[in-house]
């Protein structure tokens, strides 16, 4: 499967490849390499999106799905915050990275331990 190269990726802070990536940079690389979709980067950690209120600035760019297609932003709270994005694979499966992780993985976001996070699916306007 195509993912398969996009599974083990370190983490690192800021990270926007090609070498190590974080949440928002996996999702980013993502989307312009699977789709040829380049989305804005903010350019800032989740420490500077909390600070500047970037999550709610950026969701204008993003309309709410109730079902995940490909290339979907699937938005999770972390730390009572939406600030944990994902990629979708589909309506089940995710890639994403996170300093918990340590590595990019490909997990089923609809699993308890993320539903009871997730803060909304999004999708990038055209």
């Amino acid at each position: 499967m195509w993912s398969d190269a996009w599974i083990g990726l370190p983490y690192a802070t800021r990270g926007r490849g090609p070498d190590v990536y974080d949440c928002l940079g996996l999702y980013l690389a993502l989307n312009a390499a699977r789709l040829g979709r380049v989305l804005p980067d903010p350019g800032c950690d989740q420490r500077a999106a909390v600070r500047n209120r970037v999550v709610a600035v950026e969701r204008i760019r993003y309309r709410p799905v109730e079902t995940a297609e490909e290339g979907d932003a699937i938005l999770f709270r972390a730390a009572g915050r939406p600030l944990h994005v994902a990629y979708a694979i589909d309506d089940r499966d995710m890639l994403h990275i996170g300093q918990d992780t340590g590595v990019s993985v490909l997990e089923r976001w609809r699993a308890s331990r993320w539903l009871c996070r997730l803060e909304g699916i999004f999708r990038p306007h055209a």
